[in-house]
């Protein structure tokens, strides 16, 4: 039974990802299916939105119940090296991924988030680097993703305190970009995806400095700028 369904819309493609055997854990088997979807839609140049099938969780981590069976360190790492691969496939994956928070997201559910590119949530979800009540630290290449995006002394505080934190302060910290209530989302996706909906919005979301020069020879002259500058002409 497939842990994340997928949904095709005309601006979209949704992803929920549903595991209610076990609190919305991030198992191997549905770090696979996000690899595959990744790897599926490689080419899809629209955005995707995951959102939560669990009421109350987002995330809850690792699954502790899949960990608990298995025979040695050596086969722990193992199936953690693989989690962390489909993280990284999934965090590349150069469609623009949104989530969709309305849940509690917990020690490997905010490695999984900080794969995306918005993180959107409602007040009534709690965040917390968890890894370290239970004798770890992140290990699904999370940590670095997070010290880019948040700087290294913020997570490092954020990893030893390990605080449940309300929504407003994840806001503060950067783990989250925005918060909105419930019935707004639908609303707010509709028009973050017509923000979405241009030539030079693609072609900003494959930009960064190494490749500031060949995007912007791209779009010199294509039909955005071109229109501008008729404008200007007139």
């Amino acid at each position: 039974m497939a842990l994340i369904k997928i949904t095709e819309e005309q601006k979209y493609l949704w992803l929920e990802f549903h595991a209610p055997d076990s609190a919305n854990a991030l198992s191997l088997a549905a770090a696979r299916e996000l690899r595959a979807i990744a790897t599926k839609y490689k080419k899809w140049i629209k955005p995707v939105v995951v959102i939560s099938g669990h009421p109350k969780v987002f995330c809850s981590g690792g699954n502790l119940t899949d960990y608990k069976k298995l025979k040695s360190k050596a086969e722990g790492l193992k199936v953690n090296r693989e989690i962390e691969n489909c993280l990284a496939v999934f965090a590349k994956w150069p469609a623009v991924k949104l989530a969709i928070i309305e849940g509690d997201v917990l020690g490997g559910g905010l490695e999984w988030l900080s794969c995306f590119d918005y993180r959107w949530s409602t007040n009534a979800a709690v965040f917390a680097f968890w890894q370290r009540r239970i004798g770890l630290t992140p290990g699904w290449g999370g940590g670095a993703r997070w010290a880019a995006k948040v700087g290294e002394d913020c997570l490092r505080k954020l990893l030893i305190e390990a605080e449940v934190l309300p929504a407003a302060a994840a806001l503060r910290h950067g783990l989250i970009d925005r918060i909105l209530p419930e019935w707004k989302i639908r609303e707010a996706v509709s028009h973050w995806g017509n923000l979405l909906e241009s030539e030079i919005a693609n072609e900003l979301n494959q930009w960064s400095v190494k490749t500031e020069s060949k995007v912007f020879a791209k779009l010199w002259l294509a039909s955005a700028h071109a229109k501008i500058l008729n404008r200007w002409r007139s």
